[in-house]
Parts: structure tokens; sequence; C-alpha cells
């Protein structure tokens, strides 16, 4: 039995077969692999390499040759993709039209689309680079624009000028592009010497390295701003300024310019009403549009949109009233003989009849290149639909697009194309992102959105937009900025408001809650700006290490040396001004949280102090307290009696048929059980201790009266909680006390300890308490006087008339607690 062994050996086993695997044969002397995942069909191993990233569909084509070759075919990528970002599983059809509207290729290949969306999500879904905040300008940024350098642009309406600043460094370059027209460079940067203060309006494009500035002003000039080699370090970009004719200005301010895509034509409107084409290069008048003559005070164009390939040009005016010009050929000049006015009513229907009709106020006014027919975008401010215009042989269908239930809408931002479908991204007022499909054929209702996620857990405002086809960023009206999947709406990086909290002084009122304005991605869709306020954020997606790279902790991998990282965030003296900010508030805080505890310490103390003179702490005086209210309120209250509770009641017979312990207050009786013995006490020494006693009700003449205390016959809450027979019972014996503090001196040696009782041979003391202690000096005497029994049939809640006679009771209770002081040792 010992010798057997315990366990059958492998190869000895009936149900175990040793199996012999070579992985680089797939067939053993022509006989046929069986392994498992060879032998699945291919729609079945389509279906499983669908739900694998890049980095698994490579690991499985390095198993076998078979599974190589089917890795390698496009169609398994496509599935592979439209799976991971589409949520198309792969029993359905790989064409759906609402989750692939947003869907726009930038490769060639399905396998180089996934391996470029994927690496991109994980680049801003693992990044932990630092974000970089300058402030360019020192006002609200107007409008910002990124150059093919990354360097960026950002003007400031209020001065008049145009910063130039590295946005991966926050360093900001000297000199402003300014509107003054000046051909001796740039300044210092000094606000207060280059400014122009009469500029309405701005817009920034650029050309390889040029930068070109339109510039409106308030008196009608229009202008543009020629820097070549704008972002130039090493030495200062020489600008130029071309104005146009004083003849061919506008009669009031300029209040909308825009470039056209091929910059070779600009567009202004302005508070005469009239709307004026120049040309680029030369600031030459090509067109403008005939003034309404209808009234006096010309409607003012606040909106404008012009397209040179549409031959097309629309304008909102301030009545809500859209003016479209069509037919427009551009040449060295403009036809007017082939322009043809359109004129379409405001779309805007108030919600009540009733209201005030008031002129709504445009927000968005963009022209679709890429339809077949004239068509426009327009939304309105405080408005839960935007509406698109299409011109059809001179007739204009006005379809809506939003849904009234979910409130106004808050950005608007349309992405038009002419191969795939076109969709407009619209975020409301309540913190979601609406998707509309932009192709969807006329309709006399209203077209709900398509998808929609929530963008702001807390209800924010969705103020700003950006998408490049991989991500998608908002920006809410807190500050806040999130970046999402352009497919999936998956989050996958937030940014916090660069605006620094409140510092409770008055230049940072208000700053605490600037919204974002604009937000710009670089070409690369790796390179994030915001702008909030007056600064910038910038944000790169940093490089996701790979898995396994060796070293310690991933560092040093391969044996490489250490690579000096390059300095990425924000400027030394910005951090020093942040830190100076955060030692002030926190200075501020602790001053006002110490004098909040200097007083709460000095109340406290200023209390002590005052019951320290009485003799008394605080549980006494709460006692105290407790008891002079309490006769207060018996004093207010007139006695009740009910009729007919008591009537023929004969309290000699519940006496004689139950007995009780007959305490110093005879109005307060305490029912003792049968078969045990009466304590015995001594209602005159009471008395004399605690005259005060004397005069009050059952429940404050508790404090006072000498109750024998016996372990086993009463227990705590007969003795402190009175039955509610004793109610009934006649009220205590009135006292007269007059002042004789010789005769309580005498009796305050013998009073010290009082024997209340005798139970079963054995003697208890009273409970020790402040009332107890005997006065050193003399106090009051009081000497009982004993009622007659027709004193019982007055309420157990009358209360003596004489004022002096509760003096001394005041008085006889704050010598009792001086005394007692005094017997502590206390200098009173």
């Amino acid at each position: 039995m010992l010798d057997r062994p315990t366990h059958i050996p492998p190869n000895d086993s009936p149900y175990i077969k040793p199996t012999k695997f070579n992985q680089n044969q797939a067939n053993n002397h022509g006989t046929p692999d069986n392994r498992i995942l060879l032998e699945i069909p291919p729609e079945t191993l389509t279906g499983i390499t669908s739900y694998l990233d890049p980095p698994s569909l490579f690991s499985l084509a390095r198993v076998h040759s078979r599974l190589a070759s089917h890795v390698k075919n496009d169609n398994i990528w496509h599935r592979a993709f439209v799976c991971q970002f589409l949520g198309i599983s792969p029993e359905s059809e790989i064409n759906d039209d609402a989750k692939s509207l947003m869907l726009r290729r930038s490769e060639t290949t399905w396998r180089n689309e996934y391996i470029v969306r994927y690496r991109l999500k994980r680049r801003w879904e693992r990044s932990r680079n630092p974000t970089v905040t300058h402030i360019p300008v020192h006002s609200e940024i107007s409008g910002m624009h990124l150059m093919a350098n990354t360097g960026l642009l950002t003007s400031s309406i209020r001065y008049g000028v145009v910063a130039r600043s590295l946005p991966l460094n926050g360093k900001i370059l000297p000199g402003y592009l300014d509107a003054s027209g000046l051909r001796l460079g740039l300044g210092v940067g000094n606000p207060n010497a280059e400014f122009t203060p009469n500029v309405s309006v701005c817009a920034i494009t650029s050309d390889g390295g040029t930068a070109k500035i339109l510039w409106g002003f308030q008196h009608g000039e229009i202008g543009i701003l020629t820097a070549p080699r704008t972002i130039d370090i090493v030495k200062r970009p020489i600008s130029e300024m071309k104005r146009c004719n004083v003849e061919e200005e506008h009669l009031g301010p300029v209040l909308d310019a825009v470039w056209d895509d091929g910059l070779t034509v600009v567009a202004s409107g302005g508070a005469d009403g009239i709307l004026k084409i120049w040309d680029a290069k030369t600031m030459r008048c090509l067109w403008m549009s005939e003034p309404k003559l209808e009234s006096f005070v010309p409607d003012a164009y606040l909106k404008i949109a012009v397209s040179v390939f549409r031959g097309l040009a629309v304008a909102v005016a301030k009545s809500g009233e859209i003016v479209a010009w069509t037919g427009l050929q551009f040449g060295e000049a403009v036809y007017s003989a082939t322009v043809k006015e359109i004129r379409i009513p405001c779309p805007v229907k108030p919600a009540d009849s009733t209201q005030e009709k008031t002129s709504p106020v445009v927000s968005v006014l963009r022209i679709d290149t890429q339809s077949t027919n004239p068509t426009i975008l327009v939304a309105f401010e405080d408005d839960p639909f935007f509406y698109r215009l299409s011109i059809v042989h001179g007739t204009v269908e006005t379809t809506t697009f939003g849904d009234a239930a979910f409130g106004s809408l808050s950005s608007i931002v349309p992405f038009f194309s002419s191969t795939e479908p076109s969709f407009i991204l619209a975020g409301d007022r309540i913190g979601c992102v609406n998707i509309y499909a932009w192709n969807t054929p006329y309709s006399t209702t209203p077209i709900r959105c398509v998808r929609k996620f929530e963008a702001s857990e807390d209800g924010a405002h969705v103020t700003a937009l950006a998408w490049n086809g991989v991500t998608l960023i908002t920006g809410s009206d807190r500050g806040i900025t999130g970046v999402w999947d352009g497919l999936t709406f998956e989050h996958l990086h937030s940014f916090p408001s660069p605006v620094p909290r409140g510092r409770g002084r008055g230049h940072y009122t208000g700053r605490e809650k600037e919204p974002v304005r604009q937000i710009l991605v670089s070409p690369g869709k790796d390179l994030l700006l915001v702008s909030v306020g007056d600064r910038v954020l910038a944000c790169i997606a940093g490089p996701v290490p790979r898995i396994g790279s060796g070293g310690v902790r991933g560092r040093h991998a391969s044996g490489s040396a250490k690579k000096k990282k390059e300095r990425i965030g924000e400027a030394k003296y910005m951090q020093q001004i942040e830190l100076h900010e955060t030692i002030l508030e926190s200075k501020t805080l602790l001053k006002q949280e110490s004098e909040y505890v200097q007083r709460a310490h000095d109340r406290a103390r200023e209390q002590h102090a005052k019951l320290e003179t009485m003799g008394l702490d605080e549980a006494e005086a709460l006692e105290y307290v407790l008891m002079v209210s309490r006769e207060e309120a018996l004093r207010t209250q007139p006695p009740v009696t009910e009729d007919g509770v008591f009537e023929n009641f004969e309290f000699d017979d519940v006496a004689s048929s139950s007995s009780y312990t007959n305490g110093p207050n005879t109005s307060h009786l305490t029912p003792v059980p049968s078969g045990t013995s009466t304590p015995k006490t001594r209602p005159t020494e009471c008395a004399a201790l605690f005259p005060s006693t004397a005069n009050l009700s059952p429940p404050e003449a508790e404090w006072g009266e000498c109750r024998s205390i016996s372990g086993s016959s009463q227990s705590s809450d007969e003795t402190h909680f009175p039955p509610i027979s004793a109610s009934a019972s006649p009220p205590a014996p009135a006292i007269n006390h007059r002042t004789s503090r010789s005769n309580i001196s005498r009796r305050s040696s013998n009073a010290s300890q009082v024997s209340t009782g005798t139970h079963g041979g054995s003697a208890s003391r009273s409970p020790s308490s402040a009332w107890a202690v005997p006065l050193r000096g003399s106090v009051v005497t009081r000497s009982p006087v004993v009622a007659s029994p027709s004193s019982s049939s007055r309420s157990d809640r009358s209360l003596p008339a004489n004022v002096h006679e509760e003096d001394e009771n005041l008085r006889f209770v704050l010598e009792l607690s001086l005394a007692e002081a005094r017997s502590r040792g206390e200098v009173v």
C-alpha cells in the first residue's frame, strides 16, 4: 500500500494522447493540419476578426500563413473599421446612411484608415502632455487664425491689432499688425501706443506664410493689410496696407466683412444697407447693391456671405429680411444686367402672437457651394430652429431643422461636401450636440436630428464646435473643452478653463465663467487651440509608448541614452504670477478663518467669565435658566381646572389604601410598593436648607427637595418623574421667609449631611449637588410655617404675588452658588 503510486503518469494514461505540434509545418507527411482555427469558414472568421483592433490583427497574421492571407485582405479591415467606429455588426449591412453620415475618408485603403484613426484616438485618450496658456492681446479675443507653420494670429477689435504668437511654447512675438497702414514695420507691442480705436470688423486669412487681414472701420472705409513672413522670429516683417477710395466707402460703419474661398474678392456690408464686392488686390469696388428706398432709415446688413464659384451673394438685414443676389459673374467687373435680386422674408415665427414683435438677430449665415441649386443656411439667436433656403427657378423653398422641445440652439457649424453626405453640427443650451442630415428632402414639418449625444453633464451651453473627421471638440459657456471621437462620440479627453478662478479682487470679477469663443484644430489633427476670454489654450496629443519597451519602468528602452526632453509648458513668468495669485488667495482664506475663530473664542471666554463671577458652571446655569423660564411660563398662564375630574374624590382614602413617601413638598407623593419600609425624612431641615423650593411647583421643587434613595424600592424614573396622580395632591404648604443670616449660619453646619431614611438597616445619602453645599458666610434664614389643611383646595400651579419674596429666592440661589465656589477653593 505504501509503494502504490498516487497518480498515473501522462504517458501511461489511456485517456491522454500526446500530440506533437510544429508551428512551421502545415502538413506532416501528407496528413492535413487539424487545428480548429484553420477549419473555421472564412465568413465566420471575418465576423471574429471584426472585433479586433490593429495590433491584434497584426498579431493574428504572424500565427499562420493562412491567417496572414486572411488579414491581408482589405475587406477584413473594412469590416473591422465599421464595427469598431460605426457600430455596424458583421451580420448587418455595411451601408448604413445614418451611421456613416459623418464618415470622411482620408486614406486610400481601409487598412491605413483604420490604423490612422486608432492611433490618433489613443493619442488623445492617453495623452499626458501639459497644456500651454498665453495671453496674446489685452482684451477679449475677437478671432483666431492658424498659419501653416503653426503660428497663431489673434485679433482684438477693441484695440484694432493682430498679435503673433507661438502657441506650443506660449511665446508672443513683439509688435502688432495694426490697421494704421504705416510701412515702417512693427512696433514694440505696446497696446497703449499701437492701436486703432475706430476698427469695427476684422477678418484674417493667410496664403502660405503671408498673412492677409481685412479691416472695416467705423467711418465706412475698407482696407487689406498684407504681411509676408509674418511668423519670423529673426526679422520683423514689413506690412503693406491698401485702402479703398474715399468715394467708394460705405456711408456708415462697416458691420461685416468676409473673404471668398479663393481669396480673390472680399465683400462688405454696412449700416447704409448696401453690400459691396471688392477686388482683393487693388481694393477697387467691383459691384454694389441697390439700397432699399422704402423708408428714410436704411435697413443695415448685419451678416453677409459671398461665393464666386456659385455667383451668389447673400445678406441678412437688421429687420430679419434675407436678400440674395444670383447671377454674379466676376471678372474685371461684375455685369449688373445678369444679377437678379431675391428678397426672402424672415423665416422665424414668433412663439406668441400676442407679444410684441421684435426683429431677430442673425447668428449664422453660410452658402452651400456643393449643391446644384443656390442653397443658404441661416440661423438666428434664441431660436430652436435653423433654416435651409433653396432657390429653384426663382422660387424659394424653406426647410426647417430642429426641435423646439430641446430649447434654442447656441452653436451651429456646417460641413458641406459634394462626394459625401453633408451634415450640420448644432449645440443647444442644455449641453447636447445634434447631428442633422443636410440633404434631407424638402418637408413642411421641422426635420429632427439623426444623432444626438450629451456633451456637458452639468447642462452647460455648447458655445463652440470643431470637427476634423477624426475628433469632435466641444466648448461650453463655463470654459471647459471636451475631445470626443468623431464617429462613436466616445469621450477621449477634457481640459478645464484656462481662466483662473476669481481671487476676490476687482480685476478678476466675472472672469471665472468666460465661455469658449473659438476652437481650431491643425491639419495634422493633433494640435488643439481654444480661445477663452483673452487667453489661448494649446495642447498637442502626445505619443503613446509601446507596451513592454524594456528598461526600468519603460525608461531607456533598448539601452538607448536618455534624450533631453523639450520644454513644453507655460512661460516661467506666468508660473510665477499664478503662484503669487495662489499664495494671496490662501492668505486671504486663512485670515478670514482666523478672524472667525477669534470671534468665536472671544464669545466663549466672555460667557465663561460671566459664569465664573456668578460661581456657576454651564450645567448649573442651564438648570437655573430652565427653572426661571418655567416660573415665567406658569406665571403668565392662568390656572386651568377641568370640571368633574376630581369631584367627590377623597384623598384620605387614597392615603389609607397605599403607602406613600412624604417628601419635603407634600404635593409630590411617590408610591412605595407594599412590603417595604417607608423612609423617614425631616422636612424642617430640607426647608431650612432650600427655602426657595417652598413656593415652586412640583417640577421646579425637585431641585431642592431631600428625597430618600433606596436601591431596591424606587427606580430612577419614579424618583424624577412623579406619577400622574400626584398632580391632584394638595400643594406644598406656603413658607414665609425672613432674613436672618445668623440663624441660617447655625443651621448650615447641621445641614451639610442629611439623613433621608433607612432601608433594611442601612442608611443612604442624598446625591451630591451644587445646591447641597452649605454656605460659609451668613445666609438668609427662612423659618417654615405649616399651612392649614384648608390650603389644599388651592391649585398646585398658584404662585405667590409678593415680588420681594421672589427677589429673596433669587438672591439666595446666587449665594448658594458663591458658597459652592468658595468650597472648591476659588477666589470670589
